[in-house]
């Protein structure tokens, strides 16, 4: 079916018009909306995210314009569009940036006196010892995630890795310096 087929059908009856432009574009959508989201999204999100796209594409058929482009790049444009709001929902869900004190890691009393001030500045200096000897690629992702104040998919993207493994990687780290801490007796 061409595109000015598409829009004549969509003019006579619509509902055959969404039956046929899922048959013909439903694999390329989910193949998008999987290059999107794999390594942080479920089944389910990523069915849904497909479902979204072609309720976008159904409510926006209007803005369709055969001169400015074919079906399937309006569609791709939009498919693209809509895994990556969805990413970005998904990994905020997951709460990705969380930081050492979620985790249970308290830092020493904030006071003024010079001998806190002290043990403050051990605390930091031994703090980035431990990060530092973590070993690659957790020494960057600590250091971006909380030095930086990076997100997960900026991470991912500097380390090479997904931000699932971003994610796993970060939490196991944060694990080990917690321990560290422990059996140093700061806590």
């Amino acid at each position: 079916m061409t595109d000015a087929e598409w829009l004549n059908l969509m003019k006579k009856s619509p509902q055959k018009a969404h039956l046929a432009l899922i048959d013909k574009y439903g694999n390329l959508v989910y193949a998008i909306v999987i290059s999107k989201l794999r390594g942080c999204a479920g089944r389910e999100d990523i069915e849904d995210c497909v479902s979204d796209v072609f309720v976008e594409v159904f409510r926006s058929t209007d803005k369709f314009c055969e001169s400015k482009g074919s079906l399937k790049s309006y569609i791709s444009t939009i498919a693209k569009h809509i895994a990556i709001n969805a990413f970005q929902r998904i990994t905020y869900r997951q709460n990705i940036s969380m930081s050492i004190e979620d985790e249970g890691v308290e830092l020493p009393p904030s006071a003024d006196s010079p001998e806190n001030n002290t043990q403050k500045k051990l605390f930091r200096e031994r703090l980035w010892e431990i990060v530092e000897s973590l070993g690659e690629p957790d020494t960057s992702i600590i250091i971006y995630q909380y030095f930086y104040d990076l997100p997960v998919r900026e991470i991912s993207e500097k380390v090479s890795m997904t931000p699932a493994a971003v994610q796993k990687r970060s939490i196991r780290a944060r694990e080990r310096i917690k321990k560290i801490l422990e059996s140093e007796n700061y806590f």
